[in-house]
């Protein structure tokens, strides 16, 4: 993993003169520090449906309701792999008149693990049933609190250098650190969906090829704010 500064020195430096401000002793302003740090994505989320039609209600909710709870005694096979119901929803189709002539209906099944393996093969088996909509790696709370921790002095590091600078350009002596205010580590970008375009579901004794994932990286940055004195 790789943490490295933002160069913000130069922004901040356009930034101190309306964020200074006279304490009683002497300077205060407002600056702030980041850094970056490059994390393997080690979660997975994915959201597999069911969308039926029929032309009574009663049918398709029947129909909505017994594939997803295949779909979810399934997803009870494989331990590390979080199962959860998502969205479910209904509507009317109308014909050229109208007039209500069937309804339509979508259920949901969300997945979330860090056991790529466990996720890849209840995916591939639940695909037998289901179309996928997509898929997408992040990083992990646990992961993420372990890339804050490390960036923390980096961030700190570059506020202190700010704060340096404009001491000795403004001729004090002494810094102090007031407050400290220190933001999540959140994705510099948001990693990407996979999408997969939907298709038929195939025959429930046909087998899906298990998906070959390279959950790759995620940039993390962290910033923290701070009140500093001057004297």
């Amino acid at each position: 993993m790789k943490t490295t500064l933002i160069p913000s020195l130069m922004a901040a430096s356009l930034l101190i003169a309306p964020a200074l401000a006279k304490a009683a002793d002497g300077i205060e302003l407002r600056l702030s520090g980041s850094a970056q740090q490059e994390v393997a994505n080690d979660q997975l989320q994915a959201t597999l449906y069911l969308q039926e039609k029929s032309e009574q209600p009663a049918t398709l909710a029947n129909r909505l309701n017994k594939g997803i709870a295949q779909g979810m005694a399934l997803g009870k096979k494989y331990p590390l792999v979080d199962v959860s119901s998502g969205s479910y929803n209904s509507w009317p189709s109308y014909d050229k008149n109208g007039k209500i002539q069937g309804w339509q209906g979508r259920a949901e099944i969300r997945l979330k693990s860090r056991d790529m393996t466990q996720a890849a093969e209840l995916v591939a088996q639940l695909q037998k049933t289901m179309l996928l909509e997509g898929v997408q790696f992040t990083v992990s709370d646990t992961a993420r609190r372990a890339a804050e921790k490390a960036m923390i002095p980096a961030a700190l590091a570059e506020m202190q250098a700010q704060a340096n600078i404009t001491a000795q350009t403004l001729g004090k002596s002494r810094i102090s650190i007031k407050e400290l205010e220190f933001g999540n580590a959140a994705p510099a970008f948001r990693p990407p969906m996979l999408m997969r375009a939907a298709v038929a579901p195939m025959a429930k004794e046909a087998d899906v090829a298990q998906p070959d994932w390279q959950p790759g990286q995620s940039q993390l940055q962290l910033t923290i704010n701070g009140k500093i004195e001057l004297n």
